[in-house]
């Protein structure tokens, strides 16, 4: 058996492969994690729904993927197994992604995440690739078997996603309708199944005892005991006088007042001499010319508590969000090499809304005032990899994580609360766009 860092490949002999994602159980503020497989072709993208092995759908039609069960230990670890056959595999098929999901919390929660590969003829053990840096995602590509040469190898992928299985799916092509059943896919019955304990579906090509009932401790050395703390972000409520009312959506997140305009050139700090309500405000910024331009605030002691700007674009335009105590001096420090800038501190009344779609370029802050919906939020850049971050705060200081991704194309989507709400672009080092759709409804993903 051989353990393996991200990236790291190797090849895996041998025709069919039983695959574990191993992790501790649900329960006590772990959540409940799916296991999946998606089979792609040269260009990494499905042919059709029927690509995507799930909860759902947990044979392929070729029968080259399986999703087998589940097995438990008593130390509330828990693995889900799933088999490839390459004699099955599609001349169309050059790879097949493993994926795990969550629906509630995130993998930051999963204590003792990894996928091992065993042989099915031998039950021995080839390779393992334990995830160590897991956080917000909800979805992560743990690794994937590829065709190089003829021959199959497998890689330790770690890519993370914030947007769930539909959307990793979504990624790789899936649609996500109601399709009719593929010819021939004919999902395994429940019974068949190795869920909570017993034995897994036998294979003539295999030994009887080449997937074991129980997970072996050796498979689970890897696995962590605890789980990783995640704090969640205190909610305090916007302070508004008594017997004052709001006139808008807008003014529920904070009052008005007079706007601040300083420009000035290179590295500078200063204060914000007007007086500011308690609340949210935005600070727009411009920059001529080109590198790196940063604007952050800053609290009593001078060091950094809020990102309004952080970019390498040339001429760059862009709008940050923050908020404001209503004691503390505000304060705001600009890193802009020699380049000259512009700042603008300005009420929240001054943002555009969002309605069901919007496009812009570097940061931004837009009001949606609709009913709850879907997020669906793309980037465009020029650079290998992008961070690309969009949030939404509600009045009370409720937050919601809308898009989180690093890659060149991201491509993301979350659910959005029903407003007002203040949907923040926050890095985004290319051009953007956001779609609000209505909740999904597809039979497709719910659970059968």
């Amino acid at each position: 058996m051989t353990e393996i860092v991200k990236g790291g490949n190797l090849p895996v002999p041998g025709q069919v492969w039983r695959i574990a994602v191993v992790r501790r159980a649900a329960g006590d503020g772990v959540p409940e994690v799916d296991a999946s497989a998606l089979l792609l072709d040269a260009g990494g993208r499905v042919r059709g729904d029927g690509d995507l092995v799930f909860y759902n759908q947990p044979a392929h039609a070729s029968g080259a993927v399986r999703l087998l069960g589940q097995v438990r230990d008593e130390e509330q670890r828990v693995a889900d197994w799933l088999e490839i056959d390459t004699a099955r595999v599609e001349p169309g098929v050059r790879r097949i992604a493993i994926t795990a999901s969550v629906d509630e919390g995130t993998f930051g929660r999963v204590p003792g995440l990894h996928i091992r590969t065993i042989s099915a003829a031998t039950g021995e053990q080839l390779a393992l690739y334990e995830v160590d840096d897991a956080s917000t995602e909800t979805a992560f590509v743990l690794g994937e078997f590829y065709l190089r040469d003829g021959a199959w190898k497998f890689r330790a992928v770690g890519q993370g996603y914030d947007s769930g299985l539909v959307g990793l799916a979504e990624d790789f092509g899936i649609e996500g309708r109601d399709p009719e059943p593929a010819p021939g896919a004919e999902p395994a019955p429940a019974d068949e199944l190795a869920l909570d304990d017993g034995p897994a579906p036998e294979d003539e090509s295999a030994p009887a005892d080449a997937l074991p009932e129980a997970i072996p401790e050796e498979l689970l050395a890897k696995v962590r005991a605890a789980e990783a703390a995640v704090p969640a972000r205190a909610r305090v409520p916007v302070q508004r006088p008594a017997g004052v009312g709001p006139r808008s959506d807008a003014e529920l997140f904070g009052g008005d007042f007079p706007e601040f305009v300083r420009g000035g050139k290179g590295r500078t700090t200063l204060t914000v001499d007007v007086p500011i309500p308690a609340g949210y405000v935005v600070v727009d910024s411009t920059r001529a010319g080109e590198g790196y331009f940063c604007v952050e605030s800053l609290d009593e002691k001078g060091d950094p508590n809020g990102l309004l700007a952080n970019t390498t674009l040339a001429d760059y335009e862009g709008r940050g969000l923050l908020r404001y105590d209503g004691q503390s001096p505000l304060r705001l420090r600009v890193g802009a090499g020699a380049s000259a800038w512009t700042l603008a501190v300005r009420p929240v009344r001054t943002v555009e809304e969002l309605g069901r779609r919007a496009r812009g370029r570097g940061g931004d802050v837009l009001l949606y005032t609709g009913p709850a919906g879907h997020l669906s939020s793309r980037l465009r850049t020029g650079f290998d990899h992008a961070y690309f971050l969009v949030q939404g705060y509600e009045p009370d200081g409720s937050d919601h994580l809308l898009a989180n991704v690093a890659s060149r194309l991201p491509r993301d989507g979350r659910p959005l609360p029903g407003g007002p709400v203040l949907v923040q672009v926050e890095s985004a080092d290319g051009d953007w766009s956001l779609e609000v759709r209505p909740p999904r409804q597809s039979r497709f993903w719910r659970r059968a």
